[in-house]
């Protein structure tokens, strides 16, 4: 009895000292729920339904989770790719959004259920990202108000909410602000990553370690060249301003650590390469000039998506002059209070650098302007895309960290006022100061333009179509069958195809349970060699090969065809089938049996 009277006085008391932690917390989550609610219409949605249902790389995602509620992870899968089966370990990207998939995998333990696994990865993104930056704000010792506005700011970023579901491996952006917290500890701490005998016994290098772990897992590569890049610069910034080389040693080291992860992740491609022979076809780039066409434009960052009937002639009269340049970067706005942000980094370039809050925003004034450098078209990407690699090429999507950069300085800005006011006993101004910041955050929140996506009933209508459909497909065929699908197509990125989006071939697999579906092969690999021979055999050959080898059915995406094509094909297949087809309720699929 005694031991549970000290425990509660040690929790009250415990409480009492950090209430306003708790409340601010909250409070940001709370605010991140309010806007997820209204610009998803969740009122009106119900989450069996896919928030995005367009065969792009949404279908990717949905994919994805199909796959972790079927089987332990993303690996291979006997269900698609038939008669071969899918490897997917020749795609790296696959291999470095870990942190992504292995929490969409705890929603699928617990859910069991492809979409709903996937929409409630998705709108945990906008939570955990409010979450991750808190924590970085409140460790920079920002007033817990300021961190807990500015947080909810970044949980719903604009470019978060323009990615989507489609891009969710970047929409996934929550350890970015991970990536600008080490650059602080680079640049102020001289006990970080320190190699001598106490570097275990520092509970900030195991902090830096899991931030490293953390960041080499999320962002498909990009996030993780960003925030290398960004760690080469406070490491060389320092060594000048101190004459000493051990803080570009620190970066260096960071930079080493999390290249470390990057390759034990990507160990399940190297080791299938050695074995299988390496697969150049996989990943298609056409040179660095898509790094020019990819590339940030900086008017984008200022650009918002919609004018809210203020601005909209000027928008409109700015990208319908300029759409041929238009292609990720439409992503890139920056947010008023991002916007804000970015100018006090600009002036924050020609102050005296004689106190803490003015070296920390030169720090990311310095930052701020080398981001640009790299994402502008015709910048130091482009070089790098010129003569380096060509892999990396959008790099418009670096955006994410010139936004949070713009943030912090704005947040730092504001939290020095407050700690001036309450210094000088100026309490009610600083209560001001925090209800006009509030005020700001909430304007910006809600500017920013819904995520673009069809309407519920467009959706629903379509979803149910294609999920009636390969039910009776289910029913037709005996259990674990496999289904040929026309037209042959490229896997990854084949492209669009007429009116057939490149992805569109997974909704069978997608909908069905036990299925085993002819598309996915990764192309380069011998499945894919396979199906395309198929492919393009004359159809009534076509369906005495596949009934040889055991396929009962053929599966037509229609949108794929001109309409005279598809009729040919119909009318060939139906005459030696012998049978006629089952046509979807929307009429974008059929299916022969065999």
């Amino acid at each position: 009895m005694r031991g549970f009277v000290y425990m509660r006085g040690q929790l009250e008391k415990h409480f009492s000292k950090n209430w306003q932690e708790y409340i601010c917390f909250t409070g940001m989550l709370l605010i991140i729920f309010v806007a997820v609610y209204s610009k998803f219409n969740l009122s009106e949605w119900d989450l069996s339904y896919p928030f995005e249902y367009n065969g792009g790389d949404d279908m990717s995602m949905l994919v994805d989770a199909k796959l972790l509620t079927e089987q332990f992870w993303k690996t291979e899968t006997s269900r698609l790719g038939a008669p071969y089966g899918t490897q997917f370990y020749d795609f790296p990207a696959n291999m470095l959004y870990y942190t992504g998939l292995a929490i969409m995998k705890i929603f699928a333990v617990f859910t069991s259920n492809a979409v709903l696994t996937l929409n409630l990865t998705y709108l945990s993104i906008f939570f955990i990202s409010g979450a991750v930056s808190y924590i970085v704000m409140r460790s920079l010792k920002i007033n817990c108000w300021v961190s807990s506005f500015m947080s909810a700011v970044f949980g719903v970023s604009p470019y978060m909410l323009a990615r989507g579901i489609g891009h969710m491996v970047l929409t996934e952006a929550y350890f970015v602000p991970l990536s600008i917290l080490l650059c602080f500890w680079v640049m102020e701490r001289e006990d970080v990553f320190v190699f001598d005998r106490s570097f275990f016994k520092k509970k900030i290098n195991y902090a830096v370690i899991l931030c490293a772990f953390l960041i080499a897992n999320n962002g498909i590569a990009y996030y993780q060249f960003f925030t290398c890049y960004i760690l080469l610069v406070v490491g060389v910034s320092k060594w000048i301003k101190t004459k000493k080389i051990s803080g570009f040693i620190k970066s260096v080291s960071i930079i080493s650590l999390i290249c470390i992860f990057m390759i034990i992740s990507l160990m399940p491609m190297i080791i299938y390469s050695i074995v299988n022979g390496a697969n150049n076809d996989v990943v298609a780039r056409n040179g660095f000039y898509e790094a020019e066409l990819y590339g940030l434009k900086i008017i984008m960052l200022f650009l918002p998506r919609s004018g809210h009937g203020i601005f909209d002639n000027l928008i409109e009269n700015y990208q319908s002059n300029t759409m041929a340049l238009n292609f990720e970067n439409i992503s890139a706005y920056l947010g008023i209070v991002a916007i804000i942000g970015f100018i006090v980094l600009m002036i924050a370039l020609f102050i005296n650098r004689d106190s803490m809050i003015k070296k920390r925003l030169a720090m990311l004034s310095e930052l701020n302007i080398m981001l640009l450098l790299l994402g502008t078209t015709s910048g130091f990407g482009t070089i790098f895309a010129f003569l380096i690699s060509d892999k990396l090429r959008s790099y418009s999507r670096i955006s994410i960290f010139i936004e949070y950069v713009c943030i912090i300085g704005i947040a730092l800005v504001i939290n020095e006022l407050i700690k001036k006011k309450i210094n000088n006993k100026k309490n009610v101004t600083a209560v001001a100061i925090v209800i006009c910041t509030f005020m700001m955050c909430a304007i910006s929140i809600w500017e920013v333009s819904n995520p673009a996506t069809k309407s519920y009933s467009e959706i629903k209508a379509e979803y149910d179509s294609d999920e009636k459909f390969v039910s009776d497909i289910e029913a037709a065929v005996p259990e674990g069958a496999m289904i040929y699908q026309l037209p042959y197509h490229s896997y990854p990125e084949g492209g669009a195809q007429n009116n057939m989006s490149d992805l569109h071939l997974f909704i069978g697999y997608v909908h069905s349970d036990n299925l085993r579906w002819s598309f996915g092969s990764v192309k380069g690999r011998e499945g894919d060699a396979w199906n395309s021979n198929v492919g393009e055999m004359e159809y009534e050959e076509m369906v005495s090969y596949l009934r040889d080898e055991g396929f009962a059915g053929i599966y037509i995406d229609k949108r794929a065809y001109e309409e005279a094509d598809f009729n040919e094909l119909e009318s060939r297949l139906e005459n030696y089938i012998g049978e006629s087809p089952l046509i979807s309720d929307n009429g974008n699929l059929i299916f022969f049996k065999l």
